[in-house]
């Protein structure tokens, strides 16, 4: 959409008022450019966590009525499994062998532990390294960023203009204040509730850049597991919604009704919360005005814990590459521009929003050939498919060495087939998602056609994105210290 014409008679409105003594600009001259563009990132939330996901517990009914009123995928993947690879992937559109940011803080485990020795790990991502922030700024379009943060020391950063209530940590550590993170709110008082000031810094960003495009990457911190620390802190939810959830959760198995797995009350006032979080920008973007003139895309940043909720039919949970570690929720929706009520089955992922972005709001990436996502923009506002395509997980680190599913491996799907490969032995394994949606039963033996097949697009894949295919042997790997 050429805003061009429109940008030129608003300045020519501006300039002759300014000639005549006038002080002020009709409503209608000032009437706000469309395609704003709000990106909803919650943390850990699992693929079946909502209620227009299918959980029979928790209760979303704004983003429930957000995905009635745009179009929800089924098949939508994180860019990673853990939160900082997948947010700096989703943020710049590239693999993490770009950019170095494979896992969260530092391969975890002893050396000994290592059979293989990874890749090194970027805390954070590298200063320079182009994001959406910097394309937007560029174009001279407000943005901003509010609530979790994840790559970085400090906000705003990245080439963002605005930056408030995150950091170098991924989670609060304690949801009520006092909060004992220094980019975090002071000066409030004890028992005042983080989200509530993570909402509100949304809510004032919209109010404040009314009159103008925008860009808001609003990101929750929630419902990012419960924790409860030795000095007392935790993760949690105000006592009344937890309260509710017990009740339900008792009522529901006395009446014997399957809560399949989401039976984690605390949990479940978290998603409840973070629904609360989701209804506040949408309500504001309505006041404003700006509902149908705004793209809302909604994601988690990986699959959600099994020791808070089930993930199956998956396989997996957050950290791993199976489907339970990357499979999640995701919505667009733009109330007149992406049809109302639609369900999509194309395989999308969070490195696609870099990219659809910068087409829906006529920009250019700062550096295309790090672009590695897909633009997303006829399969959302047309229905169009995207065809076959390979989508990508490369994580050749350790998150926890004692567990297979957490240590080197690649996964990439392609159609129906997903392949599984695993750096410490060179190992393969494949699934059909279609026929077994669990990864339960491996056909790497059995298709060996397919596994050939595969393995040539996963070549491919190594080859395009600059991934390691092979990592040596560790000469101090000691078997017995896992």
């Amino acid at each position: 959409m050429d805003r061009r014409p429109l940008l030129v008679t608003i300045t020519l409105t501006v300039a002759i008022a300014a000639m005549l003594g006038s002080v002020s600009v009709s409503a209608t001259a000032a009437e706000p450019p469309s395609d704003n563009v709000v990106i909803i990132h919650v943390d850990d939330l699992g693929w079946r966590d909502l209620g227009c996901m299918g959980s029979p517990v928790y209760e979303t009914p704004y983003i429930d009525a957000l995905a009635a009123s745009g179009m929800r995928y089924t098949n939508a993947y994180a860019a990673g499994s853990l939160c900082t690879p997948s947010r700096a992937c989703m943020l710049t559109g590239s693999q993490p062998s770009r950019h170095g940011v494979y896992t969260v803080v530092k391969n975890r485990g002893e050396k000994k532990q290592w059979k293989v020795i990874p890749e090194k790990n970027n805390q954070f991502l590298p200063e320079g390294y182009p994001t959406i922030g910097t394309v937007l700024t560029g174009a001279g379009i407000a943005n901003g960023t509010v609530g979790k943060w994840h790559i970085g020391a400090v906000v705003p950063a990245h080439g963002f203009q605005e930056g408030i209530w995150g950091g170098y940590l991924g989670m609060p550590i304690n949801y009520f204040a006092p909060f004992k993170l220094p980019f975090l709110p002071k000066d409030v008082p004890d028992g005042a509730y983080l989200p509530s000031f993570v909402r509100e810094a949304g809510v004032a960003f919209l109010q404040r850049h009314r009159n103008e495009q925008f860009f808001l990457y609003f990101s929750t911190y929630l419902p990012h597991n419960e924790i409860r620390n030795e000095d007392g802190s935790t993760l949690t939810a105000p006592e009344a919604v937890v309260r509710k959830y017990e009740r339900k959760i008792a009522a529901m198995k006395k009446a014997g009704k399957d809560l399949q797995g989401h039976d984690n009350p605390v949990y479940a006032a978290m998603i409840e919360e973070t629904d609360r979080s989701v209804g506040a920008i949408i309500d504001k973007l309505k006041e404003l005005g700006l509902r149908k003139k705004t793209l809302v895309l909604f994601i988690s940043d990986n699959g959600g814990l099994d020791k808070y909720t089930s993930q199956l039919p998956l396989r997996g949970d957050k950290g791993t590459l199976y489907e339970g570690g990357v499979r999640v929720p995701m919505i667009a929706s733009m109330p007149g521009r992406v049809q109302a009520g639609r369900i999509s089955d194309e395989p999308v992922s969070g490195i696609d929003f870099y990219p659809t972005i910068c087409s829906f709001m006529g920009l250019k990436p700062t550096d295309p050939d790090k672009v590695d996502g897909e633009d997303l923009t006829d399969l959302i506002f047309a229905g169009k498919p995207l065809g076959e395509r390979n989508l990508f997980w490369n994580f050749p680190v350790y998150n926890h060495p004692r567990d297979l599913a957490r240590c080197p491996r690649s996964a990439m799907r392609r159609g129906d087939w997903k392949i599984h490969h695993r750096y410490e032995d060179d190992g393969y394994e494949l699934y059909n998602l279609i026929e077994d949606i669990g990864e339960s039963r491996d056909l790497a033996k059995t298709r060996p056609e397919i596994l050939a097949m595969m393995r040539r697009e996963l070549g491919a894949c190594y080859e395009r994105f600059g991934a390691v295919k092979k990592l040596v042997a560790n000469p101090e790997y000691d078997a017995d210290s896992r």
